[in-house]
């Protein structure tokens, strides 16, 4: 889980999140799904694209996840373990 839970996350990509000029220009929306690993210290790697939309959106989405802060890691009988994590990014123009 991201640190501070989902408050944590969506301040995080409130901050971070810069809907790329070519999906803008072009009206491009949906969802993106990217698949990382969380490691027992909580750092993040090995992101893939599990879905894609666009080129922009998906790189949008890589470089969010590959600088996010260290991760919750998961627990297994009490002990921290390596976890697989879907996370999906919604872009939607108003």
């Amino acid at each position: 889980m991201f640190k501070g839970g989902i408050p944590g996350s969506q301040r995080y990509l409130n901050k971070n999140l810069r809907y790329p000029k070519e999906a803008l220009e072009r009206e491009i929306q949906g969802d993106v799904r990217v698949r990382f690993i969380v490691d027992v210290d909580g750092t993040v790697y090995d992101p893939w694209i599990e879905k894609s939309v666009e080129l922009s959106l998906d790189d949008e989405s890589m470089r969010l996840i590959i600088i996010s802060p260290k991760w919750q890691p998961g627990m297994q009988a009490g002990r921290k373990v390596k976890t697989y994590k879907l996370q999906p990014f919604f872009y939607r123009l108003q």
